[in-house]
């Protein structure tokens, strides 16, 4: 019978596992609110946000060995960047089909995939941990560092979104826009530049997540599709569309995986993941917290 401390520590590591997703499906509810768009490349802009931060850190360019808040920055950043490229590139892609919304998107997201594959092999490396791997033990709890780091910047930086998108002029106009494209162009909002912005966020994000995770997984080009399916997962279970419900959908999927994974098996965690899911949509469709989200025209 698991004790008090070996719950708690499943708890935090859960909750720790759970902030990434969120943070993965802050994206996709970011981008479907902003331009009705589906991003099955999500992942992929994951995975590749984790290589422009690790590179760095691991001496892949230039032999540096940069500090790790640096290189979370710098991969941040780029990712960013890259997600404002990217905005052009799917803007066709939101006016579209649902189905050929997603088969563009996928197909993108395996062109992502592969340049990873060209530019740094299909291998993989681990990455060592910035702040050692040895457990730390609070009332009896072990807890490994990289765990709090994850829970602490994923905490803020959920934080720092809603302040942003709530109190700063550039972030009402973004709501504005996702609310109604056609209103808020009128009114002298420029919708593709928000749009733009949307995404370079939606990337930042799931680039920190990645960066965040790659001391407690495996860097690879194929790490995204496990991660953006849970992401997705997440998005859909609070509300699609909703900032609350990715939140709370990554974090009730961290939990469940975690307490599934250490008491039943890890063989089990998806279709456990999934029924729940499925449980949550049957009560109520819109998702946990059910925010009204924007039409596809």
């Amino acid at each position: 019978m698991a004790t008090l401390p070996i719950i708690v520590q499943i708890l935090v590591g859960g909750l720790g596992i759970g902030g990434l997703y969120a943070l993965v499906a802050l994206g996709y509810s970011l981008l479907y609110r902003a331009m009705g768009l589906v991003n099955f490349a999500h992942g992929s802009i994951y995975m590749i946000g984790t290589y422009f931060g690790m590179i760095f850190y691991m001496g892949m360019v230039g032999g540096l060995h940069l500090p790790y808040a640096l290189c979370f920055v710098l991969g941040v950043l780029l990712t960013g960047l890259l997600g404002i490229i990217l905005e052009r590139v799917f803007r066709p892609l939101a006016d579209l089909d649902l189905m050929l919304m997603l088969l563009g998107t996928i197909g993108v997201g395996v062109v992502i995939d592969n340049l990873a594959i060209f530019i740094w092999g299909a291998q993989g490396f681990a990455v060592p941990h910035p702040l050692g791997g040895k457990p730390l033990k609070i009332a009896g709890v072990a807890i490994q560092p990289q765990m709090i780091l994850i829970l602490l910047v994923s905490a803020v930086l959920m934080v720092a979104l809603n302040v942003f998108l709530k109190r700063s002029r550039i972030g009402k106009g973004m709501r504005a826009a996702a609310q109604d494209r056609e209103i808020a162009a009128a009114m002298g909002i420029p919708v593709n530049l928000t749009n733009a912005l949307t995404f370079a966020i939606g990337s930042g994000l799931a680039a920190a997540a990645g960066i965040l995770a790659a001391p407690i997984v495996y860097v690879s080009p194929a790490m995204g599709g496990g991660v953006g399916v849970k992401g997705f997962a997440a998005a859909i279970l609070g509300g699609m569309g909703s900032i609350p419900g990715a939140i709370v959908g990554g974090l009730l999927i961290g939990v469940l995986e975690g307490y599934s994974s250490a008491f039943i098996s890890s063989e089990y965690t998806p279709a456990i993941i999934y029924a729940v899911m499925v449980a949550v949509l049957m009560i109520k469709p819109s998702g946990i917290v059910g925010e009204t989200t924007v039409e596809k025209v």
